[in-house]
């Protein structure tokens, strides 16, 4: 008999590092992102604004943490917006 799974939480960012509190993954993980399409599901602008101001607030926090090893603001902006989903 194996143990029963521990219950998993939200895939929110633990700041200032803005890794998942869940997995541990660089925020948004893909649980972030499944559940953040859900939660703006005919809303891409809302999403996209949402997506923005994280983006901003990571970019504050990393470079404030690390100057130095801190990501690009390319490489952040693309793990923030690079997956929303294209219009319809």
């Amino acid at each position: 008999m194996t143990a029963p799974e521990p219950p998993i939480g939200p895939h929110t960012p633990l700041r200032p590092i803005w890794l998942c509190r869940t997995d541990g993954q660089p925020w948004p993980c893909a649980a972030a992102r499944l559940s953040l399409v859900r939660e703006y599901p005919d809303t891409r602008v809302a999403l996209c604004v949402h997506l923005g101001s994280s983006l901003a607030e990571a970019y504050r926090d990393l470079h404030a943490l690390n100057p130095a090893g801190a990501p690009a603001a390319r490489a952040l902006s693309e793990r923030f917006l690079g997956w929303v989903p294209a219009r319809r």
